[in-house]
């Protein structure tokens, strides 16, 4: 079954198979290198006791972060936890030893040969995440700078690239500054029907030139951030999709407070600061593109519909 979710969800997806492709070659020592189900080879020499071992290491009490949320009390809330985990024994595990990526040298380059209607391009930059970074305001400028490039359909990826030149059928951006180590920020896409997966380098290319010599103009800054916030404030309306992001933050070692210190470090951001971070981190010195290379469609494998980009991750 393991197996077969894999076949389904990657290796019959070009795009996911492209990004699989792509976090193994941006990243060297990074566990953000290997897949969550694991390669194929993994998966095929798994025995049953290699699952019993690492759920009783890992699925253990000392492991556990719970969350609840809702009108509940607190008191009745930790007498059920005890109750249930209570009598749990705990596991033996040792903190990991720190796996700090190594720095790049220079851009990286991959081509994916797939069987694909369409080709599909992925440009990622190395950049910081709250808990790595060493100015505390990068991370929001960076989270800024990927709304002005993709915040929506008044942002310059599908005013320009999408609806203007028609450079582009899809694209969208991706950055999570919640990660638990250093990230990407990812520029994906597929190219118009018209044009290359070149013309949709060079395009972006030009995007991120013009972000690194311009400053965002205030009145473009307030819209992207009424969008940005606006839509994080949405994701808040989710009682289960607020202790999830709760249980992200504390299971990584993050203060889940910084949910509520979002918006307000948001608007704090300045046009300077989205610049300075597209000049120091959109460099070619971090860069990794991946490149899908449509092969001919086996008539006989079932067809799959390719996801549409967008904005992601945020």
């Amino acid at each position: 079954m393991v197996m077969e979710e894999r076949r389904l969800r990657t290796d019959d997806d070009p795009q996911s198979l492209t990004q699989e492709q792509f976090s193994a070659t941006a990243f060297i020592n990074s566990p953000y290198r290997h897949p969550v189900i694991g390669w194929m080879n993994d998966l095929e020499n798994l025995r049953i006791d290699d699952l019993r071992e690492w759920y009783k290491k890992w699925y253990a009490p000392n492991n556990a972060t719970v969350v609840v949320v809702g009108d509940v009390k607190p008191a009745e809330v930790f007498a059920l936890a005890k109750q249930y985990f209570g009598p749990l024994k705990p596991s033996n595990i040792t903190p990991a030893k720190p796996r700090v990526e190594v720095e790049q040298k220079g851009a990286r380059r991959i081509t994916v040969k797939a069987p694909a209607e369409l080709p599909y391009l992925i440009m990622g930059y190395k950049v910081p995440v709250i808990k790595t970074a060493k100015e505390s305001w990068e991370p929001y400028a960076l989270e800024m700078l990927g709304g002005v490039l993709d915040g929506g359909d008044s942002a310059r990826f599908s005013k320009e690239l999408v609806r203007g030149t028609q450079v582009a059928a899809s694209i969208g951006t991706g950055y999570n500054m919640y990660n638990g180590g250093a990230d990407v920020l990812t520029f994906a896409g597929t190219p118009a029907q018209d044009k290359t997966v070149a013309d949709l380098e060079t395009a972006l290319r030009a995007q991120i030139k013009r972000a690194q010599d311009e400053l965002v103009t205030p009145q473009e800054l307030t819209r992207i951030k009424a969008q940005v916030v606006a839509a994080k404030v949405y994701e808040r309306d989710s009682p289960f999709y607020q202790a999830m992001q709760v249980g992200t933050l504390v299971t990584v070692g993050l203060d889940p407070r910084l949910l509520d210190e979002y918006v307000e470090k948001l608007d704090a951001v300045t046009p300077e600061q989205i610049q300075q971070v597209a000049k120091k981190y959109l460099t070619d010195d971090g860069l990794t593109v991946a490149v899908l290379e449509p092969q001919p469609l086996n008539e006989a494998a079932p067809h799959r519909p390719m996801p549409a980009g967008g904005r992601h991750g945020h």
